[in-house]
C-alpha cells in the first residue's frame, strides 16, 4: 500500500513539474484551425493537436498569444518561444529578416483561395479590381497582378470585416482559406453557407501550416515522428472538428473525407 502511494506521489510530481511547451500563436480568430484571442482560452482543431502532441511528449502546453509583428520579435529576441504555430518558409519575410528557422513537415494542408458573391461566380480574373485579405496574411496566388497594379490589396482586421466589405460590394473577391470563411458564414451571420463561393476559375495555392523554431530543431523532429504515428487520430480530429471533405482536407495526404469514422 505504501508503495503504491509513493508511486502516485512521484507520478503527481511529476505532472505538476512537466516542463512547458511553449508555442507562440497569432492573435487572430481563424476556426475551425484555431482561435487564439487575448484572454481566451485557445480552441480550435490545431490547438487539439498540440495538445496531443505535447502530451505525447510529456511536457505541459503553454500558449502565448501575439500580434504577429511581436511574435516573430519575441522568437527572435528572447527565449520565451520554443516554437511558432502556424508558420511557413514564404510567410512573413519582412519579419522574419536573414534568421535561419527551423520548420517542421507539413502539419496541416490548406488551399488559400479566391471567393466570391454567388452570382459573380465565373466573372473571371479581370473582374477582380480589389482584392481582400486579412492583414498580415499573402495572397501569394495574386503576387503577380498585386505587383503590377492590376488588382488593389485591401485589408482588414478579421474575416468578418471582409464579408461584410464584399456584400457592398467594396472588394470583388476575399482571399481566404475557404473552411475559415465558411466557418464564420454558418457560425456568426445568417447568409448561409453558399452565399460566399470559391471560385476555381480564379488564383489560388495549395500550402500547408508548419511549426517553426529558432532554438528546437529537435522538437519539430519530434513533432514530424508524431504526425506519422497519430495520423489516424488526426483523421479523426479533423471529422471532429468538420473539416473533413473540404477543400483543404482534399489536400491531406489521409483525408479525412476519404476515412471510415473511428469506431465507437
Amino acid at each position: 500500500m505504501k508503495g503504491a502511494i509513493l508511486a502516485l506521489l512521484i507520478l503527481a510530481s511529476g505532472v505538476c513539474h512537466a516542463e512547458p511547451l511553449r508555442v507562440g500563436l497569432e492573435s487572430q480568430d481563424y476556426l475551425p484551425y484555431y482561435r487564439a484571442l487575448p484572454g481566451k482560452p485557445a480552441e480550435g482543431y490545431a490547438i487539439a493537436l498540440l495538445q496531443r502532441f505535447a502530451v505525447h511528449q510529456g511536457l505541459t502546453l503553454e500558449i502565448d498569444t501575439l500580434p504577429i509583428n511581436r511574435l516573430h520579435r519575441t522568437l527572435q529576441t528572447t527565449d520565451r518561444l520554443m516554437l511558432v504555430f502556424p508558420d511557413n518558409p514564404a510567410w512573413s519575410r519582412r519579419l522574419k529578416h536573414d534568421v535561419q528557422l527551423h520548420y517542421s513537415r507539413p502539419v496541416i494542408r490548406v488551399i488559400d483561395g479566391s471567393l466570391v458573391l454567388r452570382e459573380h461566380l465565373g466573372r473571371g480574373i479581370d473582374g477582380v479590381r480589389r482584392l481582400g485579405t486579412v492583414r498580415g496574411f499573402t495572397p501569394e496566388a495574386w503576387e503577380e497582378r498585386l505587383g503590377t497594379g492590376a488588382v488593389q490589396l485591401v485589408e482588414a482586421s478579421d474575416i468578418g470585416s471582409l464579408v461584410r466589405m464584399l456584400l457592398r460590394l467594396r472588394i470583388d473577391a476575399v482571399y481566404a482559406n475557404p473552411e475559415v470563411l465558411q466557418h464564420y458564414l454558418a457560425t456568426r451571420t445568417e447568409l448561409g453557407g453558399d452565399r460566399l463561393q470559391l471560385d476555381p476559375s480564379l488564383p489560388m495555392v495549395r500550402t500547408a501550416f508548419h511549426a517553426s523554431s529558432l532554438a528546437h530543431p529537435e522538437l519539430l523532429e519530434a513533432l514530424d515522428r508524431f504526425l506519422e504515428e497519430q495520423r489516424a487520430e488526426l483523421v479523426e480530429l479533423r471529422r471532429q472538428h468538420g473539416l473533413a471533405c473540404g477543400p483543404s482536407d482534399l489536400e491531406e495526404q489521409w483525408p479525412a473525407c476519404a476515412q471510415p469514422p473511428a469506431v465507437p
